[in-house]
């Protein structure tokens, strides 16, 4: 997460962060918002230097090729808000004298992890060329996917959004925020089964089943002192991949947490596409609430719900939102490639109370 634009040079995708602006005092948040920033800020200048970026006289003869030749770059910028990818802000003047903000992100052409939840920066932009771009959702432009393939290295040029704010310090735009994913789920459902959409991954109950074991094999020393059901966690948790199943499925973003949610004016803008999938929509919906105070939360659900379904939501609908908060927990706690820090350990607590909190609504504990 976190690899798109951002005015906010905080840290992305985490519950801690979204419990400290949920649950916290103003001032406090802007406090923490404050120390995140200044952090961030001193290391941004050696992570910005370790990334794979071309030279200037590749980067312009690509944007020639996209703008117009004679394409000059003007700046070149870190983005403050990268995480797994390397990415800048490319500020350029074409011919004719426009101005041009892009966001450029690379990466290996071959990659993936999280055990098939993230794909890479090739992934992205395919999400963006096939699934984004034809229906014409609101989403980042997208200018080309290129490949250096000597370097096995692919670029991603989208828009930058100037001012834009990401929606882990903005509580007002997390109910907008639910209700774009519900328009985007109710959309895209009729597509799941395009043929340009086959190469989506799908949450299928061989990608869904092994988390628990999983977390397990990771955390299962602390889950056993915190929850005396731990050890039969895998059995308990194929009662959520199959409500999950059973659920409508439709295009997902996979992890629409706050932290990858943008908002420029009242507009909602989604980033960061790369782990977006087939599945149930109530994945997202989750992410989208976890952490936020109860009422704001609750608001979120109903909205969802009358928008993606407005003659009544599946029976089972509630029931399938709590086995998503369940994935996503295991999800995170069975994730290796997580780094082990200070902010990892805060928000592993959050999981652990997330997961206790809905397990017991699903009766999977008394």
């Amino acid at each position: 997460m976190g690899d798109g634009p951002c005015a906010l040079a905080v840290p992305a995708g985490g519950l801690w962060f979204q419990y400290a602006a949920g649950h916290g005092h103003a001032a406090t948040s802007a406090v923490v918002k404050r120390r995140n920033g200044e952090r961030l800020r001193e290391r941004v200048g050696a992570r910005y230097a370790a990334i794979r970026r071309p030279d200037d006289g590749s980067l312009e003869r690509v944007l020639g090729r996209l703008l117009e030749q004679g394409t000059a770059i003007v700046e070149r910028k870190p983005n403050v808000c990268t995480s797994r990818f390397g990415s800048e802000v490319i500020t350029c003047r074409d011919r004719g004298g426009a101005i041009h903000r892009l966001l450029c992100k690379y990466g290996p052409t071959a990659a993936g992890s999280g055990h098939g939840h993230r794909g890479g920066v090739a992934y992205e932009g395919a999400v963006y060329r096939h699934a984004l771009e034809p229906e014409g959702v609101g989403t980042a432009r997208l200018w080309a996917v290129h490949d250096e393939r000597e370097e096995g290295l692919t670029w991603l040029v989208i828009d930058y959004f100037d001012g834009a704010e990401r929606a882990n310090w903005d509580s007002a735009a997390i109910l907008p925020a639910a209700r774009w994913i519900a328009r985007f789920h109710a959309t895209m459902e009729r597509r799941v089964d395009a043929p340009e959409l086959a190469f989506l991954s799908r949450y299928d109950e061989r990608y869904l089943a092994p988390w628990a074991a999983r977390a397990d094999r990771l955390v299962a020393e602390t889950g056993r002192r915190r929850f005396a059901w731990w050890p039969r966690l895998s059995e308990h948790f194929r009662e959520c991949v199959e409500l999950l199943l059973g659920a409508p499925t439709t295009v997902i973003h996979g992890e629409f947490y706050p932290s990858n949610v943008l908002r420029v004016g009242d507009a909602i803008r989604p980033v960061d596409w790369e782990s977006a999938a087939v599945g149930a929509g109530e994945i997202d919906l989750a992410s989208l609430v976890e952490g936020w105070p109860e009422k704001l939360a609750r608001e979120c659900v109903e909205n969802y719900r009358v928008i993606r379904w407005p003659q009544g939501a599946p029976a089972s609908f509630e029931r399938v939102l709590d086995a998503a908060r369940v994935y996503l927990a295991l999800r995170w706690l069975g994730d290796e490639s997580v780094p082990n820090n200070k902010n990892s350990k805060r928000r592993e607590k959050a999981h652990y109370d997330e997961l206790d909190r809905a397990a017991r609504r699903l009766g999977m504990i008394a």
